[in-house]
């Protein structure tokens, strides 16, 4: 598990492989301030205890929308209609794994974390994963060809990195993952729990101290350095 963080890089690069396949190459570039790598150190947790790993990723839209503007290989259409597919669903990746002292691993199947896991929203309302065969036939056709190409390009680690899709809208209307609002928002899967505090710094233009001038998070209410209230 080592070569955890490299997989997470490479990973960005196989899906937009993927989504190149599905959706057709074209060349556009769409401009955008925001950064693949910074949302990805957002959005990716990971737990070691013991001799078991365990990562939790929300994937967000404004990924896709990084992504897609880096690669420069998909129209205002395509973009457009693939943003509509995810949006609907809030989508988490997760591998689990235990491995010995000799770094051999026995990675945790998708059946059986399936069982165990859930997406909580801000009034503590568990949700759990959608059926595969109850999702649009976008969303279908996109985890079909995700899972043979990760394994084929990424060996065990790709092939048993599972895709698990909730509802975007909670029981009350809300959207239960909106990397631009306030919010809260929890993964469970078993005993673990990753929490996600929104919104995202990676996501929002940064703010400037007015006191200090020191350039900060755009997810920032205080300066940190002498608590001087920022603009909204």
């Amino acid at each position: 598990m080592k070569n955890l963080r490299g997989f997470l890089s490479t990973f960005s690069g196989t899906v937009l492989g993927a989504l190149t396949m599905l959706l057709s190459p074209a060349c556009f570039a769409q401009e955008t301030a925001l950064d693949v790598q910074s949302i990805m150190h957002d959005t990716q947790q990971m737990k070691y205890e013991g001799h078991q790993m365990v990562m939790a990723w929300w994937i967000p839209e404004q990924y896709w929308q990084a992504t897609f503007a880096v690669s420069g290989k998909l129209t205002k259409g395509q973009i457009a209609n693939f943003i509509k597919t995810v949006r609907a669903y809030t989508l988490v990746v997760v591998v689990r794994s235990n491995f010995d002292a000799h770094g051999n691993s026995t990675f945790e199947d998708e059946d059986s974390l399936r069982s165990t896991i859930s997406l909580i929203d801000t009034n503590r309302i568990h949700y759990a994963p959608i059926e595969n065969a109850d999702l649009n036939k976008e969303m279908q056709q996109f985890l079909g060809l995700m899972k043979p190409i990760l394994a084929n390009m990424l060996g065990p680690l790709g092939k048993n990195l599972d895709f698990f899709v909730f509802p975007s809208v909670g029981k009350s209307g809300q959207a239960i993952a909106d990397a631009r609002k306030e919010g809260v928002f929890f993964v469970a899967i078993g005993e673990d729990r990753f929490k996600w505090r929104l919104p995202l710094g990676s996501v929002l233009p940064p703010k400037t101290c007015p006191t200090c001038t020191e350039v900060l998070s755009g997810a920032f209410k205080f300066c940190p350095y002498d608590g001087t209230p920022l603009d909204k």
